[in-house]
């Protein structure tokens, strides 16, 4: 159990009828799994097992996109290892949204992957379908089909339309309705049964994390809350586990409640005009709020059980994670100089401006599945620390896409030297000879 658990309880228990009598600020997508385990009242163990095949599931439809890639059984292998490790295998054992986050955009991202490897419209509609699902597990997700589409359209524009516009026009509408048709849905449920139309009323009350050290900026119209905000906020810096009076507003909902006379959903759109009043007073104190959680974010997530209360097995997780984190940072920078400088170079001495079709297909297609990981991966990474405090526990969704991501840019280093050796030295040779 963590701090968060109950919450997800307790919607859970709400939703065991499988009818909404209050507006939860958790969305259903992890309480469904709750009730559907028979963890409503108290977790079970048919929850951790389901847990743990969800998170074996999302290793190997990652390792199938990476065979389908041209991986070696070695490279497999260690892909494999790395997300058996304690810290990645974690999150299967905590009653939180991580674990249930993590298989949805995998196969949101596979089945995408497969879409257009085969071309076949059933695939995008399950990855609509996923990542909107993805949306009502963890709310961040809920733009995640747009930025998908978005990604594919410039990708296909700039690699000159590798793949026919008809297809890629038609898999984006289906990707986008398939994912606004579950979100959508739940927001009509939701207006249905409490009057609120939205997935969640959560986002006024995530950006005070962002405006904690700025509040005393508040107009003398909002006095009481401004008060109540401050008082909150010191004594969370004072006596708060972690000191920081970043969660300082989970405590003082109610006391808001009773102060402005709102419910939850009218509290948290009066909170986002006063944060983001407060964000245009200081945007520079907004802006280090952003790279702090930034940085913060890419630290590891790794708790008591990973850890296995010792310090000395803490730093050792730490180290590979640095070092993971470091390989990926260094791998994604190099690839893409790399990637420009052949390009660059084939533009200038290949007359067609082209390479031939099965060279380009070999390595566009493993560079289309890179980079729609890391859209995925700094979607979330960039939402995460533009409204929330970039806690490390957001990044563990999209862990095994960024180890994906590592082994797929070692795999296409190989197709870039491939491309230099056969495409670009015989021409610089041939020009220097002559």
């Amino acid at each position: 159990m963590e701090p968060d658990s109950g919450s997800y309880l307790r919607v859970a228990q709400d939703l065991s009828d499988f009818h909404i009598d209050q507006l939860p600020l958790r969305t259903p997508g992890y309480p469904l799994l709750l009730v559907l385990t028979g963890s409503s009242k108290s977790p079970n163990r048919a929850l951790f097992f389901v847990s743990l095949l969800l998170h074996f599931a999302s290793i190997w439809l990652l390792a199938s996109v990476l065979y389908r890639a041209g991986a070696t059984k070695l490279m497999l292998i260690l892909f494999a290892f790395i997300l058996l490790l304690p810290p990645y295998v974690e999150s299967a054992a905590y009653v939180m949204s991580e674990n249930l986050s993590e298989i949805m955009l995998v196969t949101g991202f596979v089945t995408f992957i497969f879409w257009i490897l085969q071309n076949r419209t059933t695939w995008i509609f399950i990855s609509g379908l996923t990542i909107g699902y993805a949306a009502l597990t963890r709310p961040t997700y809920q733009l995640l089909a747009f930025a998908m589409a978005g990604y594919i359209l410039v990708a296909n524009f700039l690699l000159r339309s590798i793949l026919k516009w008809k297809d890629v026009i038609k898999g984006c509408l289906i990707l986008v309705c398939g994912s606004i048709v579950i979100t959508a849905g739940y927001a009509f449920v939701n207006y249905r049964s409490v009057g609120y139309f939205g997935a969640t009323p959560q986002l006024g009350f995530a950006l005070t994390q962002k405006t904690l050290r700025v509040v005393e900026r508040l107009p003398d119209k909002y006095a009481a809350i401004r008060e109540t905000l401050i008082r909150a906020r010191n004594s969370e810096l004072v006596s708060g586990p972690d000191h920081t009076g970043s969660s300082y507003i989970d405590g003082t909902i109610a006391e808001l409640t009773k102060v402005t006379g709102l419910d939850s959903a009218q509290l948290s759109n009066t909170l986002l005009r006063i944060n983001l009043l407060l964000i245009q007073k200081a945007p520079s104190h907004y802006l280090q709020e952003v790279v702090w959680a930034f940085g913060s974010y890419w630290f590891p997530a790794s708790g008591q059980l990973a850890n296995l209360n010792s310090r000395f097995i803490q730093f050792g997780w730490a180290v590979i994670h640095f070092f993971l984190i470091g390989s990926f940072a260094f791998n994604l920078i190099l690839l893409i100089g790399a990637t420009v400088y052949v390009r660059r170079c084939a533009r200038l001495l290949l007359p067609s401006n082209r390479l031939p079709v099965n060279e380009i297909r070999s390595l566009y297609f493993p560079a289309l599945m890179y980079a729609l990981a890391g859209t995925i991966v700094f979607y979330t990474a960039a939402i995460s620390c533009l409204i929330q405090d970039g806690t490390p526990r957001y990044r563990i969704p999209t862990d095994g896409l960024i180890v994906f991501m590592l082994f797929l840019g070692t795999h296409l280093w190989r197709c870039v030297d491939f491309l230099e050796a056969i495409f670009i030295t015989p021409r610089i040779r041939a020009s220097e000879h002559s």
